[in-house]
């Protein structure tokens, strides 16, 4: 088949349609939809979590016009397998007559690395099925879109991180924390997502996604931190989190708000707050404990009961700030009018509703003694304070955004906090003096200031405690639970530098493009970096191609996408043959590659002229070179098209050392072709 039958052969069968959410640029539905096009009769398909599944299937809608499988991260092979047995067992009893072919598609970290295992299996029975890898040369590891991220102007949403924007990370040299830019912030999908929590905090993070941990090394060697997956962390690993953060904050400063000046009820003459003080943080401490506003009627008001210390320094405070003396006041509430105190309140960020209320991201970079003054607040609107040697708080919220916030502040003051409880209230339970109209659920957390070590006197047996006990603003924390979470939407943040930063109070690397046995030497990734330790990535990649082979299966290939009609005739033959089948496909992914997304198909073709990626077949026991330049480019000139590989362009040596690589693995190949069956 020629180009343009292939093409015509693709848009007639549209087993892959539109509404996917892959990358601009990415190549992986071209191999799906070319793979696809070759069969007339029916396909299965499981897919391994990867970029293809998360992209193709957005909950609640899928690409996939074919009966299609979502196996977990290791598993695609062992799934097919199982599906390919099932249907040879009714068929061979007379329930299913029709001829159905079986496709797994995975990505090189569900091939190569982590389901290399369930894919030997398979190949090693004799399945009747075509594998397929897509190799985009590294793993994409994210984070659950609720994460909260420690940044410069506060903490925020990770769904509202900009690129550009300084994130606080952890200085691996001096342990200290440090602002480092935020140069990209990708959607990646929806992933399996596992919850790793500590008795002070918790986050969701995909299973390849790295955690700072400490290695504790036998007698006499000093302890060490080092980087591990969720995958590989169990319960009572120790990973490093804050203990405080933002110690040298300043107070804020107001944006100026558009003030009513007639034509409303109550607009009374107050006097606006230019920047924050300790004052107003207690004000705001017990309002979005105990306060409401209704800005329409100019209302702001509080439940705290008639001859209680709480009611006498809100109105003393309030004097104060506004220099507002009218109020109104019955046995539970105190009401203060003003529209305009209503509209400077509201263009806080703290919202309104009880359910809503939150704590916005400059409260955290306030000076210490004003955020100490928000809390105080917060625990005069509840009096949750009991005593043993010292005191003690529970606070109680029904909104658990404004609960994690809440406990991941008094976490940047070093504070010792509790885990977040939920419970439940049922319909007419007394709350604020008010029967509940419906069954509710609240969340509290308990805190207290920490116990002062002795440092001197007990430094040795502190230290193998907490590895960084003198460290002023981090902590070791053992791992109480690691639990499956389910699917969530997740989010990739890329850091720069030091290639990680704080999530959750949690210090986490760098999510996006990660080394994987298929990254190739020279690559920086965020678990290899590029610098002055080291150019990237130190080993080639693993040969899948040849581990397929080395099972004795009747069928294996190279493919590329550049090549579509290449591509469409080894997967036709692949479902042809009767057993297993192997074809690993160049997958030239703009994010991973960081190369611009209008140079996929480019890369890929300059890929296999370089020989980097040749394009071969195994077939029956013979090797067959399908392409074979008469010069082969430089491979210098793949590796200028990646900025992945800008440090290893600085080092004449190691380009030299990768060409001599692939000339010596082509050459091999080409001998191989010389051997007869």
């Amino acid at each position: 088949m020629n180009n343009i039958e292939v093409a015509e052969r693709i848009n007639k069968e549209k087993k892959i349609v539109s509404g996917h959410r892959t990358c601009a640029g990415c190549p992986i539905t071209i191999i799906l939809r070319t793979a696809l096009a070759t069969q007339d009769c029916p396909v299965v398909v499981a897919s391994a979590t990867s970029c293809a599944e998360v992209t193709t299937t957005i909950y609640p809608y899928t690409s996939w016009n074919v009966p299609w499988i979502h196996s977990v991260f290791a598993n695609a092979a062992a799934t097919i397998s199982g599906v390919e047995t099932a249907y040879n067992a009714l068929k061979k009893k007379g329930k299913i007559k029709k001829e159905i072919k079986f496709l797994a598609f995975a990505g090189d970290g569900g091939s190569l690395d982590i389901g290399l295992q369930s894919l030997s299996g398979a190949m090693e029975r004799g399945h009747d099925f075509v594998y397929i890898c897509y190799d985009n040369e590294g793993y994409m590891n994210c984070l659950s879109t609720d994460s909260l991220i420690m940044t410069e102007t506060g903490l925020k949403q990770i769904t509202d991180i900009k690129k550009g924007e300084k994130v606080w990370a952890f200085d691996q040299k001096s342990y200290q924390p440090i602002l480092k830019k935020c140069n990209g912030v990708f959607d990646n999908g929806r992933k399996k997502v596992y919850g790793i929590e500590t008795i002070h905090q918790n986050i969701k993070a995909t299973s390849n996604h790295p955690f700072l941990t400490l290695k504790r090394n036998e007698k006499g060697k000093e302890n060490e931190l080092i980087w591990k997956t969720v995958s590989e962390l169990k319960k009572n690993d120790e990973i490093v989190t804050i203990k405080r953060l933002y110690d040298k904050g300043k107070t804020f400063k107001f944006e100026k708000i558009k003030l009513t000046k007639k034509g409303k009820n109550n607009i009374n003459k107050v006097k606006i707050p230019k920047e924050s003080s300790k004052e107003l943080m207690l004000w705001l401490g017990l309002y979005v404990g105990d306060g409401w506003i209704r800005e329409e009627k100019g209302e702001i008001g509080f439940a705290l009961p008639e001859n209680t210390k709480e009611r006498t320094k809100l109105i003393k405070i309030h004097k104060k700030i506004f220099e507002q003396d009218n109020i109104s006041k019955d046995k539970y509430h105190i009401y203060f009018n003003s529209v305009n105190i209503s509209k400077f309140i509201n263009s806080l960020g703290f919202k309104q509703e009880a359910k809503n209320k939150t704590i916005p991201s400059w409260v955290f970079t306030l000076p210490s003694n004003q955020k100490k003054e928000f809390i105080k607040g917060l625990i005069m609107s509840d009096e949750y304070i009991y005593k043993k040697k010292k005191e003690n708080y529970r606070y109680v919220s029904v909104s658990k955004d404004l609960i994690e916030r809440v406990r991941l502040l008094l976490q940047t003051m070093d504070y010792r906090v509790g885990k977040i409880t939920t419970q439940k209230k049922k319909k007419g339970t007394i709350v604020v003096n008010r029967p509940l109209l419906k069954d509710s659920e609240y969340y509290s957390i308990c805190f207290s200031e920490k116990d002062k070590w002795n440092l001197e006197k007990y430094s040795t047996q502190y230290k193998y405690q907490n590895f960084l006990i003198k460290n002023k603003y981090f902590e070791i924390r053992k791992i109480k639970n690691i639990i499956p979470k389910g699917i969530e939407q997740t989010l990739d943040l890329r850091v720069e530098g030091e290639h990680n930063f704080i999530a959750n109070g949690i210090v986490v690397h760098n999510t996006g493009n990660q080394r994987s046995s298929a990254t190739p030497y020279g690559a920086s990734t965020t678990t290899t970096p590029s610098g002055k330790v080291s150019f990237g990535k130190e080993k080639f990649q693993k040969d899948l191609a040849a581990i397929a082979i080395a099972h004795n299966i009747p069928y294996v290939a190279t493919a590329n996408p550049w090549n579509q009609v290449d591509l469409y005739n080894k997967v036709k033959k692949a479902f042809d043959k009767k057993g297993p089948a192997l074809i690993l496909v160049f997958a030239a992914c703009p994010t991973n590659m960081k190369a611009p997304s209008s140079q996929t198909i480019n890369i890929s073709k300059l890929a296999t002229q370089t020989n980097f990626w040749p394009l071969y077949e195994f077939e029956d026991g013979k090797y067959t070179v399908n392409y074979k330049q008469e010069k082969r480019i430089p491979i210098e000139e793949l590796l200028k098209t990646q900025t992945k590989f800008k440090e290893v362009l600085k080092n004449k040596k190691e380009i030299i050392n990768i060409q001599d690589h692939v000339d010596e693995e082509f050459k091999k190949l080409l001998d191989k072709e010389k051997i007869k069956k």
